[in-house]
C-alpha cells in the first residue's frame, strides 16, 4: 500500500521545496541572538541536530519534487558550505562551523539512505 504523499502532484513538493529552501536560508541569516540561550540543550549539540534535520528535509523535498538524488546531494550539500560562508563573510555575529557543515552532510545522506531503505 502506499502513502498518501507518494501520489501528490510535484508542483506540490516544488512549492515546499522553494519554501524550505527559503526558511533555511532565513535561519542561516538571523541573528545568532534571536535563538533563545537554553543550557540544557546546549550540551547535547541541538544545533547539529536541527541542521540535519533542515538538509534531511530539504533533500526530501528536492527528490520528490523531481530532482535525481545526486543533484539533491550536490545542492543541498554545495548549499550548506554557501550558508556557513555567507554567515562567516556577511554577519556580524555568526561564524563559520565545519560541523555545521558535516551536520547539513549527514542530513543528506540519511535521507538517500532511508530513501533507499524504504523503496
Amino acid at each position: 500500500m502506499k502513502h498518501w504523499w507518494v501520489n501528490l502532484p510535484k508542483k506540490y513538493w516544488t512549492a515546499a521545496h522553494i519554501l524550505w529552501a527559503v526558511v533555511v536560508f532565513g535561519l542561516h541569516a538571523m541573528s545568532s541572538k534571536s535563538f533563545p540561550k537554553i543550557s540544557f540543550w546546549e550540551n547535547l549539540g541541538p544545533d547539529k541536530i536541527v541542521h540535519a534535520f533542515m538538509f534531511f528535509v530539504g533533500a526530501a523535498f528536492a527528490v520528490f519534487s523531481g530532482w535525481n538524488k545526486y543533484k539533491a546531494l550536490i545542492v543541498w550539500s554545495s548549499g550548506g558550505v554557501i550558508l556557513e560562508c555567507y554567515q562567516f563573510y556577511l554577519t556580524s555575529d555568526r561564524s563559520f562551523d565545519g560541523f555545521d557543515i558535516a551536520a547539513d552532510f549527514s542530513g543528506v545522506l540519511i535521507f538517500l539512505a532511508c530513501l533507499k531503505l524504504f523503496k
